[in-house]
């Protein structure tokens, strides 16, 4: 049970952050910077300002993170280094919930399925220090590490690029297509992760259904009410097309349409067992068709928002609609 405990979650105002905030509203987020959640502290996450905030934690949720793919630096500092300021500043009897990533397993799967007793191969920095800073936590003696897939949901529009390609019909397949992609529901973890502050112990994967790529494609143009791709791409050229336009955007100061950990993640096979968060934390991620579903229509309200403010900011006259005749 939560009543009576004093839970804090780091990284309170990113994506996941703000879902888990709706399963545990009581929680107090700590931010880098004021984001306008309710009772939120701004803090450094230096190690003095850690110890005084969360002196009096029975709960700690550590969502702060460094997603950089490519520079281990940035990615030692912001998820090593930070979690083990957090680790050492809690109380010792404080519950710590980590939120760490499949990228410990690597690309490709010592086995497959895959499930929490499976050997790591992390293949990136960021892989990498997510699985140091697990031991980090795991020296801790009541802590909850979930090893969480792709996420998508409400706030996730890095997906729209592909949503919008598929509807182009520019999208391309990469390889055969018939390699396994892991995504989850982003609310669907911030539920296993309100169930972790009383239940569970140790590691869990964290994964949603994991069809062929694809089958993801059949859904998605489906549901966009278009064919789905038909042409393939081998996947090295796809990965040193992603590189080159990377190394252009990174010149010219613009987003890549794709990063390299992009195109691995969508040709990569990985499939994974999570019946022991099923078991354990009540883990019931949703099927992923309603999942891209509710992309698919996400993506149409965003059009439509932009379509209005055009209108608002060039003065365009709103035309009723006409009634059927």
């Amino acid at each position: 049970m939560m009543a009576g405990k004093n839970i804090y979650i780091t990284g309170a105002s990113g994506r996941l952050g703000r879902e888990v905030l709706k399963q545990v509203p009581e929680a107090v987020p700590l931010v880098r910077k004021p984001s306008g959640l309710k009772g939120e502290i701004v803090t450094d996450y230096s190690f003095h300002d850690l110890e005084r905030m969360l002196r009096n934690a029975d709960v700690v949720i550590h969502l702060a993170a460094s997603r950089d793919f490519l520079d281990m630096e940035k990615a030692r500092e912001g998820n090593v280094i930070l979690t083990q300021r957090l680790a050492t500043a809690i109380p010792p009897t404080a519950r710590i919930i980590f939120a760490s990533s499949i990228s410990v397993y690597g690309k490709r799967l010592a086995q497959i399925p895959a499930d929490e007793g499976t050997a790591t191969r992390p293949d990136t920095p960021y892989a990498k220090t997510k699985l140091q800073a697990e031991k980090i936590i795991a020296s801790k003696p009541d802590h909850v590490i979930l090893r969480i897939g792709p996420m998508y949901g409400p706030g996730f529009e890095e997906y729209f690029k592909v949503l919008r390609m598929l509807k182009e019909g520019s999208m391309r397949v990469l390889g055969s297509g018939n390699n396994h992609v892991p995504f989850v529901h982003a609310e669907d973890v911030a539920q296993a992760i309100r169930a972790a502050i009383s239940d569970g112990r140790g590691v869990y994967v964290l994964v949603g259904e994991c069809l062929t790529q694809n089958e993801v494609y059949e859904i998605a143009a489906k549901e966009l009410g278009v064919e789905p791709p038909r042409k393939h791409v081998p996947v090295p050229l796809a990965a040193l097309m992603a590189q080159l336009s990377s190394i252009r955007s990174s010149l010219s100061k613009t987003k890549p349409k794709f990063m390299p950990e992009d195109i691995a993640v969508l040709s990569s096979d990985r499939q994974f067992n999570c019946s022991r968060a099923e078991k354990e934390l009540g883990f019931s991620p949703r099927p992923l068709a309603e999942g891209i579903r509710e992309m698919v229509m996400l993506m149409g309200e965003q059009g439509t928002k932009s379509r209005l403010m055009q209108m608002r900011t060039f003065g365009t006259p709103q035309t009723p609609p006409r009634a059927e005749e």
